[in-house]
């Protein structure tokens, strides 16, 4: 400040700049947080919608094992009937767009040769955390070990239904004299509907 006859004159001040973000700054935080934003709802409808042509590999959905023995007592259901051979196999995990319209199943030899049924009937069966039956499948004397098909549906089931992580499925082997247990068999959960491959588990 300086005077002049007596009068202060003020020299005028620089303006002092706010911390404010620049323009392009804010235009790259813009566009990556649209970029991350839609890459996340990509995700979670890709995990909802596996259809059209999709190819999303089985075993990246559904994890399953391992399997156990038992012997159907006439306290069994209908998915382990009376001296029937049957294997339980827990579903770990399964992906959020998997239906039971996207599962197909077959029995395999330890040789990689499908399983013959050898007696009254085999089944492939879906049963809830409740033990309830959700789905099955009866597979006739003579033929060979695999379902593409469910013939049975709970009230309220249907091919659309969700498999869950707390489902177990049944392989009833039926009242044949030989026990199938420790020949090396194991089930082969196969991808279909926008699902590819497989998931192979050893039934002891």
């Amino acid at each position: 400040m300086q005077r002049f006859g007596g009068f202060r004159q003020s020299r005028p001040r620089g303006r002092r700049g706010r911390g404010g973000v620049s323009p392009i700054i804010a235009t790259i935080l813009l566009v990556a947080i649209t970029v991350v934003l839609a890459a996340v709802l990509y995700v979670l409808v890709a995990g909802l919608t596996h259809s059209g042509t999709a190819s999303v590999p089985l075993g990246t959905e559904l994890y399953a094992g391992p399997a156990g023995q038992f012997v159907g007592t006439s306290a069994s259901t209908s998915y382990c009937e009376k001296s029937h051979y049957c294997y339980s196999v827990p579903i770990d995990q399964a992906g959020g767009g998997l239906t039971l319209g996207n599962l197909n199943f077959r029995v395999l030899e330890s040789t990689g040769s499908i399983h013959t049924v050898t007696a009254n009937y085999a089944m492939i069966a879906i049963v809830d955390q409740k033990g309830a039956l959700v789905a099955s499948t009866e597979v006739a004397n003579k033929a060979a070990f695999v379902v593409t098909s469910w013939q049975t549906y709970a009230s309220g089931k249907s091919a659309s239904t969700p498999v869950t992580d707390l489902d177990v499925i049944w392989v009833q082997f039926g009242s044949t004299t030989s026990s199938p247990f420790d020949d090396g068999k194991t089930l082969q959960v196969l991808g279909t509907h926008g699902y590819s491959g497989a998931v192979t588990v050893s039934l002891p």
